[in-house]
């Protein structure tokens, strides 16, 4: 991995992959680009599709110095040569990076239809990488398939999307489309324990643990994350309880104290402890994503029928909740209304409260913990 120089940069940008071997996650996405390039068979248009944080635009920086590199070796760049330096830095005109969030307008797309038409001014190949393309209107969409339908010689183009279910069918079949994976919590680990060892920074298993899981498959997220721990303590020995102070987590008893008092229909129970996460700031969406994660923890782990259902069936109800609070006003009131809808259906179809102990129901397997 080759690092910046500019040392206030964060640490997302310092560690961004700068080659294709160094992309952490994306096996098959990047074996196919580099044997491409190294082939000299590369395609005139790329959609990059895929969760936020999972490399899309990194990998589309890396082909865009691999299609240039004067020194390219077996489809890598070289980052020595004077293409790859220029590109690196960010100051060469025939690599284009458009933001489609901000640029959804015809207009735009009306200039990059003239601009193409010029032959590169510095480089081999002009490389334009519009991220979030599924935001352009559908008068930008039909202005742009006009140029990636008969596109001009060396002339690339790498569109990027969390959303690919937006981005036009007739865009879609004009490009090689690759498919980008949450990344692994053990691969982000990995990194974030190098990363960690590089920076001179001496990080325990407990908090590389807590951040991996945090990061929801984000690599992005983790260096992130990984960078507030750096700042919280320079050598990284923060103790539990800072951690998910620091993260925002809220404890793995308490969790299974919610989970629990929903399994085994337990009104006062359950309304106690989202008074207590009230009391002490706790994000009500943060919370129910590790209540859920415990939930799925439990139905691996559960062979028992009735069991099953049960949990599934609260997952369910959880996932529903989830997406109330997003849209409401009012989230407390909300958790805890739709908390008591969900015993209500525990209490008349679900679990009795005299059945097994909560530890039987819900194990203590989560990393968070």
């Amino acid at each position: 991995m080759q690092e910046t120089q500019e040392e206030k940069r964060s640490l997302y940008l310092r560690w961004r992959p700068a080659r294709f071997q160094d992309v952490v996650g994306q096996k098959g996405p990047v074996r196919i680009l580099k044997n491409s390039v190294k082939k000299g068979e590369t395609s005139h248009a790329y959609l990059f599709a895929g969760p936020r944080g999972t490399g899309k635009t990194s990998v589309a920086r890396i082909l865009a110095k691999a299609l240039n590199c004067e020194n390219s070796q077996d489809g890598e760049p070289c980052n020595e040569c004077e293409s790859c330096k220029k590109i690196e830095r960010g100051t060469v005109l025939d690599i284009v990076e458009i933001d489609g969030a901000s640029n959804r307008g015809i207009d735009k797309i009306r200039e990059l239809r003239e601009e193409v038409n010029f032959a590169p001014a510095e480089l081999k190949n002009k490389v334009y990488i519009i991220d979030e393309v599924h935001m352009l209107t559908n008068q930008a969409f039909n202005a742009l398939l006009k140029t990636i339908e008969e596109p001009p010689d060396r002339v690339n183009f790498v569109f990027a999307t969390t959303e690919p279910e937006k981005v036009p069918a007739t865009i879609i079949s004009r490009c090689q489309v690759f498919e980008f994976m949450e990344i692994a919590r053990d691969e982000i680990k990995g990194r974030l324990r190098e990363v960690a060892s590089s920076e001179g920074v001496e990080i325990t298993q407990e908090a590389l643990d807590l951040v991996s899981s945090r990061a929801r498959g984000s690599m992005r997220d983790g260096l992130v994350i990984l960078e507030q721990i750096i700042s919280y303590d320079s050598d990284g020995k923060v103790n539990r309880e800072d951690l998910f102070e620091l993260l925002g987590l809220t404890r793995g008893e308490v969790i299974n104290e919610y989970s629990s008092a929903l399994i085994h229909g337990k009104p006062k129970k359950a309304l106690d402890v989202l008074e207590e996460l009230e009391k002490r700031g706790k994000d009500p969406e943060l919370f129910l994503d590790q209540v859920l994660e415990k939930f799925r923890t439990s139905i691996k782990e559960t062979a028992e029928s009735s069991e099953l259902q049960n949990l599934v069936k609260l997952a369910r109800g959880i996932l529903d909740v989830s997406d109330d609070l997003k849209v409401s006003s009012n989230k407390r009131v909300t958790l805890e209304i739709r908390t008591l809808e969900l015993l209500e259906g525990t209490l008349s179809g679900g679990v009795s409260q005299d059945s097994k102990p909560p530890e039987a129901d819900i194990r203590d397997k989560d990393t968070q913990e």
